[in-house]
């Protein structure tokens, strides 16, 4: 097998900085929802970048994916808080904010015993998201003024982050049942989240390309 297939995880690591970097360059020009959207994905870089070399080192790092998912709900929560302007959006976003706060205080217990992987708190940031993104995609087109939704920064970024939660919802809400019965095949799903991480750090950063060549605003 060829050396890039076994170090996925290293390159999705590093694929963050595809889009970080010219984000915090672009940064003093953006707007709130892009600037909530650097600061989210800068934080998932670091959590990705600490769970790899805890891997590597084999330091137990369970608790921290699942705060990594905690943050990651409540801060891209926040991007589409001040992306979406309909106040039935808005009132979702409130409502999926503190349904989530609730299970995750029932489930507090479950996930802090040592070597328990929460499954559904990943899970139901993947949901989530993919409901903010239908959200979004329901918004842009009832706008007369969006001709070609392609063309803002936005569609990518949104495009970017559906495609990697559509397609790890599936493979997270079956991680803790699969690891103890079969690592191998749930290393390969988890060698697949890698490659769609990757794939979605590389369309943010082509929005962030359309926002520097277009000085797009959001609407």
């Amino acid at each position: 097998m060829p050396a890039i297939f076994t170090q996925t995880e290293l390159i999705a690591c590093i694929s963050y900085l595809v889009p970080v970097v010219p984000g915090w360059l672009l940064y003093s020009r953006m707007e709130v929802p892009l600037r909530l959207l650097v600061v989210t994905i800068t934080v998932a870089g670091v959590f990705a970048a600490a769970g790899y070399y805890t891997g590597e080192h084999y330091i137990p790092n369970l608790g921290m994916y699942f705060a990594s998912y905690v943050l990651s709900f409540y801060l891209f929560s926040a991007v589409f808080f001040k992306l979406l302007t309909t106040l039935r959006a808005r009132w979702i976003i409130r409502a999926a904010m503190a349904l989530f706060a609730v299970f995750v205080i029932f489930r507090l217990r479950y996930i802090l015993t040592p070597g328990n992987f929460d499954s559904y708190t990943p899970a139901l940031l993947s949901l989530a998201m993919m409901i903010y993104s239908v959200l979004f995609f329901n918004q842009q087109l009832n706008l007369p003024q969006i001709t070609f939704i392609y063309k803002t920064p936005w569609f990518w970024v949104v495009t970017g982050l559906l495609l990697y939660y559509a397609g790890s919802f599936l493979i997270l809400l079956t991680t803790d049942y699969l690891m103890v019965r079969d690592n191998t095949f749930i290393r390969g799903l988890w060698d697949l989240l890698d490659v769609l991480a990757v794939i979605c750090n590389l369309l943010i950063a082509l929005g962030f390309v359309w926002y520097k060549n277009t000085s797009w605003k959001t609407s």
